[in-house]
């Protein structure tokens, strides 16, 4: 019979709380001023990289979609590239626009103007009451004059005026030169054309010479630090890296009255925009760095960030805010946190004398225990000493409960059981119709791999593979339905509610690729098979939920959308591609993925075709470690030519889709290109009687 110890719990308790309360007092009076100064600083360092961060993608999001416009306007078909009806749509869905341009090989020019961007008197008269916009044309002949259509709101002509053509070539243009060049470009900071403003172009060559331009003027560039104050002292302004002031909280301060006259940072009169220019010139301070600066006596955080894809030279978003607007309430703080701390010791002392804390610290200990195995959490071995026997009972059947749950995990996803609870599910039988992203994988000819192998070796194999791909596959909020030999089965939206369901399917899809091909070439290094893995996901409706016996269930997805999946991913052994996506996918996960068409299929056993796509990569980085999954330049870069190539060749145009072909990258180094010139080549004069676009795959 084990004796158990007898103690004064009472006086124990209290003498023990009473030392380690009054030394933590102690502890945090003196050393709150330090944390708190010190975490204040770290908080508003942080802000400020935020709203810095966020500044310059602001800025990079006024010019990144007018990159598209000047690249969708360049690809016209000869002969509509005059027509001022797409340079209109342009021009009315970016409101910073003040003028979209195109200059033709013979010297003829087409605008469309934003009337309230232009001075007066710029526009000839009469001017029609109601027109919004202006479609000017400039012949080629230099004789002629120039003739202006008015245009209301919604693009409806108002009326016509005349006047005498101004001097010059439009083609003797800076932007006009600068876009000879292939691609898109960006022009510097100058005074724009006919509205006299200053600001830059975005620019795109025609085939044959001319150019698109589209015009922002500067004080549109402003517009987005408004309301974007850090602090109440704070301020936020956007300079190149030669100090020219671009943008200011105040607009005043930007220009001067007259032709430009650009302000710079030096020359601007604040006193907090010249040291933050003199930092940077000294290189105190640098592109994603945070300094302290000395201004006026106080002290001053400041933050620089970059604004990619904009002007030459580098253009920079400064944000500035005196450190007394976030550690001022910190000598108040400490006043308030002792007199609490004061009290809360007065509190205890008492509390301790009648609560019996001696059965309170071990049923808080069973009662976290208990928290962590209802979220699954088993990893940990229960810790508790105790000399109460009904306690030490109740802690021995908890041990033996978590073993029994560590055990039974193995063979259940703890995740999904994990969703499910969170989610109210109920352990029965029966679904709910929804619309969920599934996608299949599947290792490239496995069954040859297995039948190489020994069973201990392909056993070795196999569990590491899954167990790489299924904790990348959670951490991208995937839910496993099911392994089936060498495949893997994920849902998103189920059984979580999940919105953004097809982006997060795709991100993951691309990163469980770059996992697995790491998996490769470290496999290759152990002297291990390379597991080349395929993808297929498509998006659509779905019943979700558990099927199976009463006392034996499984949830999962049923529905002709998973098949469909499945055989998305079987249908990369057709195209030579790794990760095939539905047009439903692609509609669904957005813009921020780059995706090329592969075909119109129609599946085995389905009655509609569907439209394919290959999912390359993500269009830009969106969170810390995309780069390995960003699509490639020279991919994006062939994708013109590419989409042309599939137009051409649904619309059954062959001579037309082999020279889009040829410009759309190497047959010999990319699988799918490869398809369709051999398809091409079986048809040299053109598609047969009966042909159709639509390619009939009879295999799953």
């Amino acid at each position: 019979m084990r004796l158990q110890p007898r103690l004064n719990f009472t006086v124990t308790i209290l003498t023990a709380f009473s030392l380690v309360f009054i030394a933590a007092i102690a502890a945090v009076v003196a050393g709150f001023r330090e944390a708190g100064d010190r975490a204040a600083r770290e908080a508003a360092e942080h802000h400020l990289g935020t709203a810095a961060a966020a500044a310059a993608a602001n800025g990079r999001g006024l010019i990144h979609p007018l990159l598209g416009h000047a690249a969708v306007l360049a690809r016209m078909p000869p002969g509509q590239a005059a027509v001022p009806g797409p340079a209109l749509a342009a021009l009315m869905a970016e409101a910073p626009l003040s003028a979209v341009s195109i200059v033709l090989p013979d010297g003829a020019l087409d605008q469309v103007l934003r009337l309230a961007a232009l001075p007066d008197g710029a526009a000839p008269v009469p001017r029609p009451a109601g027109a919004t916009f202006a479609a000017r044309r400039i012949s080629a002949a230099t004789g002629e004059a120039e003739r202006w259509t008015y245009l209301d709101a919604q693009g409806r002509a108002l009326g016509e005026a005349q006047r005498r053509r101004l001097p010059g070539d439009p083609r003797r243009m800076s932007w006009v030169l600068q876009a000879a060049e292939p691609g898109v470009h960006v022009s510097t900071l100058y005074d724009l054309p006919v509205t006299g403003r200053p600001g830059l172009t975005v620019a795109h060559g025609l085939p044959g010479g001319g150019a698109v331009g589209l015009d922002v003027p500067l004080d549109e560039l402003g517009r987005f630090l408004a309301g974007s104050r850090v602090s109440p002292g704070g301020l936020t302004v956007l300079f190149t890296e030669d100090g020219i002031l671009l943008a200011d909280q105040d607009p005043g301060r930007v220009t001067q009255a007259g032709p430009t006259a650009w302000t710079t940072l030096a020359a601007s009169g604040d006193a907090a925009l010249t040291a933050l220019w003199r930092a940077f010139a000294e290189g105190r301070l640098a592109e994603g760095g945070t300094g302290v600066l000395e201004i006026g006596g106080d002290e001053y955080l400041a933050h620089l960030a970059g604004v990619q894809e904009f002007v030459a030279p580098r253009v920079l978003v400064g944000v500035l805010a005196p450190l007394d607007d976030f550690t001022g309430g910190i000598e108040s703080g400490i006043r308030i946190g002792t007199l609490f701390g004061l009290g809360a010791l007065l509190l205890g002392l008492g509390g301790l004398g009648i609560v019996a804390w001696r059965v309170a610290r071990p049923l808080g200990t069973l009662t976290r225990e208990a928290e962590a195995i209802r979220r699954l959490d088993l990893t940990q071995p229960l810790k508790l000493t105790t000399h109460i026997s009904e306690v030490e009972r109740l802690a021995d059947a908890m041990a033996g409960m978590k073993n029994a749950l560590r055990l039974f995990s193995v063979y259940v996803p703890r995740d999904l059981v994990r969703k499910l609870m969170a989610e109210g599910a109920e352990a029965e039988l029966g679904g709910e119709r929804r619309r969920i992203t599934v996608m299949f994988s599947d290792v490239a000819g496995f069954t040859s791999i297995a039948e190489r192998m020994d069973p201990e070796t392909l056993m070795q194999v196999t569990s590491t593979y899954f167990q790489a791909l299924t904790d990348d596959l959670l951490r991208n909020q995937a839910t496993i339905d099911k392994y089936i030999g060498d495949a893997v089965m994920a849902i998103w939206n189920a059984p979580k509610r999940d919105l953004a369901h097809a982006m997060h399917g795709c991100r993951a899809a691309l990163r469980a690729r770059h996992l697995t091909q790491q998996l490769e070439d470290a496999f290759e290094a152990r002297g291990w098979p390379r597991l080349h893995t395929r993808y297929g996901l498509h998006t659509g409706d779905a019943v979700v939920g558990n099927v199976g016996s009463s006392d034996r269930m499984a949830y999962t997805a049923i529905g002709s959308m998973v098949n469909l999946a499945s055989r998305l991913e079987g249908m990369n052994k057709v195209y030579g591609t790794q990760i095939l996506v539905s047009e439903q996918t692609r509609l669904a996960a957005g813009n921020a993925f780059v995706f090329r068409p592969v075909d119109l299929v129609l599946a085995k056993g389905a009655s509609e075709p569907i439209e394919i796509h290959e999912l390359l990569g993500v269009a830009l980085p969106a969170e810390g470690g995309d780069e390995p999954i960003l699509a490639g330049r020279a991919q994006v870069a062939r994708l013109p030519a590419w989409n042309e190539a599939v137009r051409y060749w649904r619309a059954g145009q062959f001579r037309e889709a082999l020279a889009a072909l040829r410009e759309a990258g190497d047959p010999a180094t990319d699988p799918l290109l490869a398809t369709y010139a051999t398809r091409l080549a079986r048809h040299p004069d053109g598609p047969p009687a009966g042909w159709s676009p639509v390619t009939r795959l009879e295999s799953k």
